[in-house]
């Protein structure tokens, strides 16, 4: 399952990768916010959406903010999250393969709608290697 979360810098992001994966048939969970509050705060909705996601080791998340980097920093403060920030498809290929990443954090005011929908499309594609020095890594975190 996708477990989508997002603050409003990332709203429109999210409700547009919402319409994908409809059009797609894809399963999801949207964690808010459900509508556009400049108000609003990121850990509220990074929380939930974490908890979401460790429900079952088959879950990912999606989370989406301004720049990315405080969805990222709220969500790797959990056990049994790995979080990458994607900002090209080199670091989310790597951060699967290697780090079984688990969520990945985009910036709507850093990167276009087309390069987010690009790596959400890398994360959702691209395997964990599954090797033994990756998994003895990954163990240490």
């Amino acid at each position: 399952m996708i477990v989508l979360a997002c603050d409003h810098a990332g709203f429109y992001y999210k409700e547009k990768l919402v319409k994908v994966f409809i059009k797609n048939n894809v399963s999801f969970v949207d964690m808010g916010s459900k509508e556009y509050n400049k108000d609003d705060d990121y850990p509220d909705y990074v929380i939930t959406a974490v908890k979401e996601v460790l429900k079952d080791k088959s879950n990912i998340g999606i989370f989406i903010c301004g720049s990315g980097v405080g969805v990222n920093m709220v969500a790797n403060r959990f056990k049994g999250i790995r979080a990458v920030l994607g900002y090209n498809k080199k670091i989310v290929k790597l951060a699967r393969f290697h780090e079984d990443a688990n969520v990945l954090c985009l910036g709507a005011k850093m990167i276009s709608f087309k390069k987010a929908k690009k790596l959400v499309e890398c994360f959702l594609t691209y395997p964990f290697e599954n090797a033994k020095r990756h998994l003895r890594r990954i163990s240490k975190f």
